[in-house]
C-alpha cells in the first residue's frame, strides 16, 4: 500500500515537474514554469536510521497525504494548487472531490483541504488519541477507514511534529496516547529506575534505622512503639520462616505500600467517565515516576491477595484456628473478601475497554439474585445501566468504605492475635525445646523481610508494568478484554457451567461461608498438636481446604490459558 501510495506521489510529481518546466506536453504544447514554487519541495523526505515514529510518518505522509494537505502542512492553499497540472487544479470538479465523489472519498469543502500546521488548526482535538482515531476513520481519499492503526499513529507522530509538539520521547498508542496533548509540549517520560534506587534506598535506611533502635533498646529492656506491637517473648520454634511464612507481616508491608501510592495516585485521578482513563495514562506516561507509583500499587495489590490467600491456607494446615481464635479465623475471612472487593474496584476504576467486559458481566450477576436483585443492582452502579454514577460509586467504595472497613478489621485482627495469646503454641511440655526469642528479635527479622519484600516488588514493578487499555468508547457495544481479573476467573469458568445466580453467586459466596466455618463445623485440632503443620486433629478441615482452593486454582489456571 505504501509503495503504490508512493509511486502515486513521484507519478504527480513527475507531471508537475513537466507541466512547469519548458518540455513538450501530450499534445506538443511547451509550458512556463511558474517561479514561485520549488519542485524540490516535492521530493521524498530523507530516511533517518534508526527512525523515530515520527520518522516513519513522514513518509506516509509525503505519499498519501502530501497533495491535499500540502508539503508544510499549510493544506489546499492557491499557492499549493499552482503546483498541481492546469488539468489537476479543480479539485472540486465532477467525479474528483465533488458531491459525487468517489466511494470513500468526501467532498472538499470550497474554503479548501484544512491546515495540519499552525495556531488552532487542530483546535477539534484535545489530544493524541482523539486526532489519531480521525485520520482512522477517515482517512486516506479513497480508503477512508482501511488505514492500519499503527499508521495512523505514524501520521499523527508526524503531524504533532510538524506543530513543534515534540513526540520522539514517546512512542504513541493506544493506551498513551490520550494522555499526550495536541496544544501543548509535554516533558519526556522520566526514567524509572532512580525512582526505584532511592525507594530501595529509603527501604535500607528504615530497616537500618528500625534495626538500630531495636539493638539500643534491647539492653534497657524498654521497648519503643513498634517493640509493644508484638508479643514480649515467642517460641523459636513458631517464629521460623518454615512455619509462619512470614504471610502476615507481608500482608501488613503489602497494605502499607498500597496505601502510601494510593494517596499519591489520587493527586492526578480524575473519577468521571471523560478523565479517568485519560488521567491513569496521565500517570503512567507524563507524571514523575508515576509509571513506578502505579507498577507497585497494582502489583501491591495482586500480591496482597496472593499473601493472605497464602496466610489462610497456613493458619488451616496448623490447626491454628482453634478456640479462642475461631472468632479472629472469621476476621480474617472477612478481611479477604474485603480485599478482594477493594482489588476488584481498585480494578474497574480503570474505566478503559480492558474493564468494561467483567463491570457489566459482574454487576449483571446481581440482577440474578431473587427479590433484591433489581434494586441491588441499581444501589450498586446507581441507574439502569453504568455510567458516570458507576465510576463515582466505586471510587467512594474503594477509598472511603471498603478501604475504611478492610482497616478497621486488619486492626481488630492483630489485636484479637495478641488478645488471644499469641501465634498457636502446644503446652510447654509438648513443645520442641524452651528456646524463645524476644520481640527484639523478632522485629529485625521482620525489617529483613521487608527489605527482601519490598526490593522483589520494587524488581517487579520495573520489569512488568500494570495493565492498561484505551479510554471506554461511547458506541455502548460489549467490548474489551473479555474476561474477569485472575482473582475471579475461576467464577467465570463456573458462569459457563450453568445458571449465572447458582454458579456466580450461591457458590462464591458458600465458599466463603465454609471456609470461615471450617473451625465451627469440624473438629479442631487439639492443644498439644498446636504449632505445627498438618494436625491430626482438624485433618477433615484440611481436605476440605485443600479441595476448594485446589478447585479454584484449577479453574483459575483453565481460565487464564482458555482465554
Amino acid at each position: 500500500m505504501f509503495i503504490a501510495a508512493g509511486i502515486l506521489a513521484l507519478g504527480m510529481a513527475f507531471r508537475i515537474s513537466s507541466s512547469k518546466g519548458d518540455v513538450a506536453g501530450l499534445h506538443g504544447t511547451t509550458t512556463t514554469a511558474t517561479p514561485t514554487f520549488n519542485p524540490t519541495r516535492l521530493a521524498q523526505p530523507p530516511m533517518v536510521y534508526p527512525p523515530a515514529q515520527s520518522d516513519i510518518g513522514a513518509q506516509t505522509y509525503w505519499g498519501m497525504c502530501m497533495s491535499c494537505h500540502g508539503d508544510r502542512g499549510q493544506g489546499l492553499t492557491e499557492d499549493w494548487l499552482n503546483s498541481f497540472p492546469l488539468e489537476e487544479r479543480d479539485c472540486w470538479q465532477s467525479g474528483c472531490h465533488a458531491d459525487d465523489a468517489p466511494q470513500n472519498s468526501f467532498e472538499i469543502p470550497q474554503t479548501g483541504i484544512p491546515a495540519l500546521v499552525g495556531t488552532g488548526v487542530l483546535s477539534r482535538f484535545s489530544n493524541s488519541l482523539e486526532l489519531q482515531r480521525h485520520i482512522l476513520d477517515n482517512m486516506p481519499f479513497g480508503r477512508a477507514g482501511l488505514l492500519p492503526p499503527e499508521e495512523a499513529w505514524t501520521l499523527t507522530a508526524h503531524i504533532l511534529q510538524m506543530n513543534d509538539r515534540e513526540t520522539n520521547a514517546f512512542h504513541l498508542m493506544d493506551t498513551n496516547g490520550a494522555a499526550i496533548p495536541v496544544h501543548r509540549k509535554v516533558a519526556p517520560p522520566e526514567n524509572p529506575v532512580p525512582g526505584a534506587l532511592l525507594l530501595a534506598s529509603l527501604l535500607i535506611l528504615a530497616a537500618i534505622g528500625m534495626n538500630i533502635l531495636s539493638r539500643r533498646s534491647a539492653p534497657s529492656g524498654r521497648p519503643n512503639f513498634f517493640h509493644h506491637l508484638h508479643p514480649p517473648t515467642i517460641p523459636a520454634a513458631q517464629s521460623r520462616f518454615r512455619y509462619t511464612l512470614a504471610a502476615g507481616g507481608a500482608a501488613v508491608f503489602l497494605s502499607l505500600v498500597l496505601f502510601v501510592t494510593g494517596l499519591l495516585e489520587m493527586y492526578y485521578y480524575v473519577p468521571t467517565p471523560e478523565g479517568a482513563a485519560v488521567s491513569v495514562e496521565t500517570i503512567e506516561t507524563l507524571v514523575p515516576f508515576g509509571d513506578l507509583v502505579r507498577n507497585l500499587h497494582y502489583w501491591s495489590a495482586q500480591a496482597l491477595v496472593i499473601v493472605m490467600s497464602v496466610h489462610l491456607l497456613r493458619v488451616t494446615l496448623t490447626g491454628a484456628y482453634a478456640p479462642p481464635r475461631r472468632f479472629n479465623h472469621l476476621l480474617g475471612m472477612g478481611l479477604l473478601a474485603m480485599i478482594l472487593l477493594l482489588d476488584f474496584t481498585g480494578y474497574v476504576l480503570r474505566w478503559d475497554e480492558g474493564i468494561r467486559w467483567a463491570l457489566v458481566v459482574g454487576v449483571n450477576l446481581l440482577k440474578t439474585i431473587p427479590w433484591i436483585g433489581e434494586g441491588l443492582y441499581r444501589f450498586v452502579i446507581g441507574g439502569s445501566d453504568p455510567g458516570a454514577a458507576t465510576l463515582i460509586r466505586f471510587y467512594a467504595w474503594h477509598i472511603f468504605g471498603l478501604t475504611l472497613g478492610a482497616g478497621i478489621l486488619m486492626i481488630w485482627h492483630a489485636f484479637r492475635v495478641r488478645r488471644d495469646g499469641g501465634i498457636a503454641l502446644p503446652p510447654p511440655a509438648g513443645r520442641d525445646g524452651p528456646e524463645r526469642i524476644s520481640r527484639f528479635d523478632l522485629l529485625r527479622r521482620e525489617t529483613l523481610a521487608m527489605v527482601v519484600a519490598g526490593a522483589i516488588l520494587i524488581l517487579f514493578s520495573l520489569i512488568f508494568p500494570a495493565p492498561i487499555a484505551p479510554p471506554i468508547s461511547g458506541d455502548g457495544m460489549l467490548s474489551g478484554d473479555s474476561r474477569a481479573p485472575w482473582f475471579f476467573l475461576w467464577i467465570q469458568e463456573l458462569l459457563k457451567l450453568g445458571n449465572p445466580f447458582l454458579m456466580g453467586i450461591l457458590i462464591p459466596v458458600l465458599v466463603v461461608l465454609v471456609l470461615g466455618a471450617l473451625p465451627y463445623i469440624l473438629p479442631n485440632a487439639g492443644r498439644e498438636e498446636l504449632g505445627r503443620w498438618f494436625p491430626r486433629g482438624n485433618r477433615i478441615a484440611q481436605f476440605a481446604a485443600l479441595a476448594i482452593l485446589g478447585l479454584i486454582l484449577v479453574l483459575t489456571m483453565i481460565g487464564a490459558i482458555s482465554n
